[in-house]
């Protein structure tokens, strides 16, 4: 590690700090700019009931579609994917630490795939227990996307 990249990370990681207001921002701007927003989040989260997996197995589920927050929700997970395309490549200009850039990177990986699944869900190719199936796979895919950048990156 050269001695610019263990300043770096030093100290407050001042690029998260912007991905948490860019976070905050675009969750404010989807909320404004959806139509009847308050209404269908509220529909959504009131919808809820159990639901059987199997025979013996029940998790909530909604009774109904939701599109419009489906729909919501994958913007705002494909605008902070594009965003954390941004972040990364100033971690690779300001040569942050290796640590930082496979967190940006695996980050980046859950958002793409989360709204891909999210995209699958609000157009009925996939149903709710597939899109919890699919988070899921989205959490395992940030958890090996970064241990291997790291993993690759120490060798």
């Amino acid at each position: 590690m050269t001695e610019n990249e263990k300043k770096r990370s030093e100290g407050t990681d001042l690029l998260s700090l912007l991905s948490f207001g860019f976070f905050l921002a675009v969750l404010g701007a989807i909320w404004a700019v959806t139509p009847n927003f308050t209404d269908e989040v509220t529909s959504f989260f009131t919808d809820f009931q159990l639901a059987n997996v199997t025979e013996n197995i029940t998790f909530p589920a909604p009774k109904a579609s939701h599109p419009v927050v489906y729909t919501a929700a994958m913007q705002f997970c494909f605008v902070f994917g594009i965003f954390q395309i941004a972040i990364l490549a100033v971690r690779f200009v300001l040569h942050e630490s290796l640590n930082r850039k496979a967190d940006t990177l695996s980050g980046m990986a859950f958002w793409f795939s989360a709204g891909s699944f999210l995209y699958m869900l609000a157009n009925k190719t996939l149903g709710w227990f597939g899109f919890i199936g699919g988070l899921i796979v989205s959490i395992g895919l940030l958890i090996v996307t970064s241990s291997m950048v790291k993993l690759l990156g120490k060798a």
